[in-house]
């Protein structure tokens, strides 16, 4: 599906395109960095209309929430928008700030990692330095964030803090607790827009009752200069196949606990069947 403003050629396809403008040109410091995305014929890819209109909230609005399933951009169209916003000509934005709950997969322990904030933080930012590294290249962006200009802040330093003319992405924001994001969102200063983005399915907070992002949705809709995106199921735009697990952890899905997997598999095998996938056309053309 063609989305107005988007161009036709696939993500692959559109980052070899950005990057190929400056990809042999060398990178010493942020202002070489810097000149060179300015550089860059910056044209995101919407993949589908949520990501268009996710898009549109962030330039109408000051602080924006964004939720929906793994896999349907979120993290991408933040990211870009936070570089490309970064190097416009008429850009007040002086840095990209990135912050996310601490909070390991269900209780999953690292350990004790070794090094300064953010030598420790890098697990998590995986997934924001990952995009980034799609857009702009890996030796843009470790040079950007050895100057300070790409910078990552834990929720757990932000106290007494205020941030002045920054893009700041919240990413994983079901991990945050209320608290934390109340302190979060009043160290916004002038100049600085704010994307917050989350999984409302995929909470690892161990402590009941809603996380800081369901009591962000019910606590500021309706308030000016904050915007709401939503995705579902049908926006994922990772293989196809990634929607149909997910739809197998909806509260709707049955799932018969006096029945042992071992009996459901050989019943299976014997009568196989299959549900028709729901949320692609990837299926039938393929």
């Amino acid at each position: 599906m063609k989305i107005k403003g988007s161009v036709t050629m696939s993500r692959k396809t559109k980052v070899e395109t950005i990057t190929k403008v400056v990809s042999n040109q060398d990178c010493q410091n942020k202002r070489q960095a810097l000149s060179q995305m300015k550089r860059i014929k910056w044209n995101i890819d919407f993949k589908n209309n949520n990501q268009k209109k996710f898009w549109d909230n962030i330039v109408s609005n000051t602080i924006n929430f964004c939720i929906g399933p793994a896999g349907c951009g979120k993290t991408y169209v933040a990211t870009y928008w936070a570089l490309q916003n970064l190097v416009e000509k008429s850009s007040t934005y002086d840095g990209i700030i990135i912050t996310k709950p601490m909070v390991e997969v269900d209780g999953e322990r690292i350990g004790y990692l070794p090094g300064n904030v953010d030598e420790k933080t890098e697990p998590f930012m995986q997934s924001v330095y990952y995009n980034m590294e799609q857009i702009i290249g890996k030796q843009r962006m470790e040079v950007l964030r050895a100057a300070g200009i790409i910078k990552v802040i834990p929720l757990a330093y932000m106290r007494g803090l205020t941030l002045q003319n920054k893009i700041v992405m919240l990413d994983e924001a079901q991990n945050a607790t209320i608290p934390q994001i109340k302190t979060f969102l009043t160290r916004i200063g002038m100049g600085s827009k704010y994307i917050v983005s989350g999984d409302l399915m995929q909470s690892d907070l161990k402590s009941k009752g809603p996380n800081a992002l369901e009591d962000s949705i019910r606590r500021f809709t309706g308030l000016y200069g904050v915007g709401f995106s939503q995705f579902t199921m049908r926006d994922v735009v990772r293989h196809p196949i990634v929607a149909e697990l997910l739809s197998r952890y909806e509260d709707k899905f049955f799932i018969d606990e006096n029945v042992s997997a071992e009996a459901t598999l050989s019943e299976w095998l014997t009568h196989p069947t299959y549900e028709h996938p729901k949320y692609s056309q990837y299926w039938e053309k393929n």
